[in-house]
C-alpha cells in the first residue's frame, strides 16, 4: 500500500506481457526462455495513500521473465513460483516498499503539480525492504491471490497482505484477441505496520496540527481493480487499468485519513509494453 508499488500491483501487466510474447523469445539463462519487458505509460494516483489529492506521473518500468517462474521488475521486485501445477501456484516474493514524504517534492517523473503539504510536521516514512510469500489458485477464467510480505529492513518492519479474486474474460478490442480482468480486492495489516503509516503520536500533532491518533492492524481497504490487455502485435501490447479502493477499520478512521485526506482511494492509467 504505496504510491509506486501500488501502482505496479494494481495494473497486472508484466505476468500477461510474458505470456503472449513467448514465441518471440531468443535468449536464453540456463536452459530457460527470457522475457524483457519495457513499459511506459501514464499513472494517476494518490499523492500517499489516505491522500484526498491524485498526481500524475509518467511511469517507466523494465522487467524480465526467466522461464515460467522467475520474474524481476524494477517496481515489483523478484517473485519465484516455488511450487506450480495447473490449478495452484506458490511462491515467494522480494519487494520494496517506497516509504512516505510529509512534505511533497517536485519529482522528475511527475507531470502534474506538486501536490500541498497535507501531512508536513508527520516525518518522512523511510523505503523498506519486504520478504514474503503468495498462493495463487487458477481455474479456468477465475485467479483467487493471497500475498503477504514483512518489512525487514527501513522504514517499517509490520506486515501487510493483499487478498484478489480476478476473472479475465476474452474479449475483441480493436480487431485483437484481448483480455478484460476484474474484481474485488481486500488488504491487510498488523498493528506495527498499521501503526507506522497511521499512528500520530503527541509531537507529530503538535507539529502538524492533526489529531493524536493510534491505529491497529485489520483490514485496511476493500475495493474494485481492473485492466485491459490489447496485444497489438507480437511484441507490444497495450494495458489500460483502474482501481477504486475505500480504506476502512483504523486506517479509514486515521486523523491523517478524515482530517487531511480522503478514505477514497482512485487509481488509473495507460501503460504499453513491448516484450522481446
Amino acid at each position: 500500500m504505496k504510491l509506486i508499488t501500488t501502482i505496479a500491483a494494481t495494473m497486472m501487466v508484466i505476468l500477461p506481457a510474458s505470456l503472449w510474447a513467448q514465441d518471440a523469445a531468443e535468449d536464453t539463462f540456463a536452459g530457460h526462455d527470457v522475457f524483457f519487458t519495457i513499459s511506459g505509460g501514464v499513472v494517476s494516483a494518490p499523492s500517499f495513500l489516505g491522500s484526498g489529492e491524485t498526481s500524475v506521473y509518467a511511469f517507466p518500468n523494465i522487467s524480465v521473465a526467466i522461464g515460467d517462474r522467475l520474474n524481476i521488475s524494477l517496481l515489483d521486485g523478484v517473485s519465484y513460483d516455488v511450487y506450480k501445477d495447473d490449478y495452484l501456484t506458490a511462491g515467494a516474493v522480494l519487494t520494496y516498499d517506497f516509504g512516505r514524504e510529509d512534505s511533497p517534492s517536485d519529482h522528475d517523473l511527475q507531470l502534474s503539480k506538486v501536490a500541498e503539504s497535507e501531512i508536513a510536521g508527520l516525518g518522512d516514512i523511510e523505503e523498506t525492504a519486504e520478504i514474503g510469500g503468495y498462493v495463487e489458485y487458477t481455474n479456468g477464467n477465475f485467479q483467487a491471490k493471497l500475498a503477504l510480505r514483512k518489512g525487514v529492513d527501513g522504514g517499517h518492519d509490520g506486515v501487510v497482505g493483499d487478498f484478489d479474486v480476478i476473472y479475465n474474460a476474452p474479449v475483441a478490442l480493436f480487431g485483437k484477441q484481448s483480455v478484460i480482468s476484474f474484481g474485488p480486492t481486500v488488504s491487510f495489516s498488523d498493528d506495527s505496520y498499521a501503526s507506522t503509516f497511521f499512528d500520530v503520536s503527541a509531537a507529530q500533532s503538535a507539529a502538524s496540527g492533526i489529531s493524536e491518533y493510534d491505529a491497529d492492524g485489520g483490514i485496511m481497504s476493500y475495493g474494485l481493480h481492473a485492466s485491459a490487455y490489447v496485444p497489438l502485435n507480437q511484441n507490444v501490447a497495450l494495458v489500460g487499468f483502474a482501481a477504486f479502493d475505500q480504506l476502512t477499520g483504523d486506517v479509514g478512521d486515521s486523523s491523517i485519513v478524515q482530517e487531511r485526506g480522503s478514505d477514497e482511494q482512485t487509481t488509473a492509467g495507460l501503460v504499453i509494453n513491448y516484450t522481446f
